[in-house]
């Protein structure tokens, strides 16, 4: 199996088979994205070029061909809405058929405008039947209307074809293409965590992904087009020096909270030219990474509220992302959004083979594109999708995946 993560910053490739109950990774490619920016793609060859780059580096290790790739997708581009529809079934009711429940998860599609886009997922959240809510599989059951809460996740038309063409350039044939933050949650959140409520906030280089998850099922997503790389920025403007020499501050000695930092350290960071060597306060160059962590977590909260979710997160918020990574960003999220926070990141008790490298915030969407892989290609008695439809019938398994991407 492979899966690729396509980001602003960086594009990662896994190579994995199953091996008993863990995953075991075989190959692991990293490369330097180009021709991304906020996660839509500006140049195709570019991006087609650094595919193959991770691409090879994964597979010169694993010596393995993978069978079929997933592929991660995020970015401004894509677009998310929760729909209802239903299906009535006579004034006297009757027994609800599994057609019945086909037809009222298709049903959802009519109630919103498509037009140019391609529908992602259409994952079923919740049935009602009759007035009773909260039903995972209401086959069997008897009623005389049958309704069904979706969440439904599209790509603009001209933004997935851009996305794929870069895959077929670069030689690879994608078998899936998924929202990123759905496969972070399957390799960062626990059951307990998307019953209860959380929301996963997947910082990447373009863009801040983030998720809710509340009675085992995807609420709310959105993508907010600010992310690590704009952190970057900022470094390079305020410290007079080049993206690299930003990149480089920013990863060894920057820190979400300057009120840490002690007053009296300072670093020495290179001019534009990479020649000179300035000094600056280490406390200084971290108070410009808090402004824009401020922002990120700022508009987070926004979004949060708007949706009318933010109030359901018993759970708290799992940070996953390669700038989840940054020092004091999980205390101060924390800080700022009231709630618990927690680092998110693939288990190593869930893998095999390059464990150690894999389990960090940065290979989360790769390791969940990896998951769905190894899960939809075992035993459908066996498996599902999600945690919150392990109760379901075999059946209830083949329409989520039907329905998990549209062919």
């Amino acid at each position: 199996m492979g899966a690729v993560d396509v980001g602003t910053s960086k594009i990662c490739t896994l190579i994995g088979r199953k091996h008993g109950t863990t995953i075991e990774i075989l190959g692991i490619g990293l490369s330097g994205s180009s021709g991304i920016r906020k996660g839509r793609i500006i140049d195709i060859g570019k991006v087609a070029r650094a595919l193959r780059d991770s691409f090879f580096a994964a597979l010169e290790v694993a010596q393995v061909l993978p069978n079929v790739v997933y592929a991660g997708i995020a970015g401004d581009g894509v677009t998310s809405c929760n729909l209802e529809g239903e299906v009535f079934l006579g004034k006297g009711g009757r027994e609800i058929t599994e057609k019945d429940t086909e037809n009222a998860i298709e049903s959802t599609k009519t109630k919103v405008d498509l037009k140019s886009q391609r529908i992602l997922h259409l994952l079923p959240q919740e049935f009602i039947v009759d007035e009773q809510k909260g039903i995972a599989d209401p086959v069997g059951m008897v009623a005389t209307q049958l309704r069904v809460r979706t969440h439904l996740v599209a790509a603009q038309e001209n933004y997935l074809h851009n996305f794929v063409k870069s895959f077929q350039q670069a030689g690879i044939d994608v078998a899936r293409v998924v929202f990123q933050p759905l496969a972070s949650a399957l390799a960062v959140l626990s059951p307990t965590e998307k019953e209860i409520g959380v929301a996963l906030v997947d910082i990447g280089g373009g863009t801040t992904d983030v998720a809710v998850f509340y009675g085992g099922s995807m609420r709310f997503s959105k993508v907010i087009p600010v992310g690590g790389e704009h952190i970057t920025h900022d470094l390079a403007v305020g410290l007079r020096t080049s993206l690299d020499e930003a990149e480089r501050v920013k990863v060894n000695y920057g820190c979400a909270f300057s009120r840490h930092i002690p007053e009296d350290e300072v670093i020495e960071v290179r001019d534009h030219g990479g020649n000179a060597l300035q000094t600056v306060r280490r406390g200084y160059a971290c108070e410009i990474i808090e402004a824009r962590i401020r922002e990120i977590f700022k508009l987070l909260a926004q979004e949060l509220r708007a949706s009318g979710w933010g109030r359901f997160l018993r759970g708290g918020v799992v940070l996953t992302g390669g700038t989840a990574l940054l020092d004091g960003i999980v205390e101060f999220a924390s800080s700022f959004l009231k709630v618990p926070v927690r680092l998110g990141y693939p288990e190593s008790t869930g893998y095999t083979g390059m464990v150690q490298t894999v389990a960090n915030p940065m290979f989360s969407t790769a390791c969940g594109l990896l998951q769905l892989a190894v899960l939809e290609a075992t035993s459908k008695k066996r498996l599902s999708l999600f945690d919150s439809f392990q109760r379901t019938r075999l059946w209830f398994v083949e329409r989520l995946k039907d329905y998990f991407m549209i062919e």
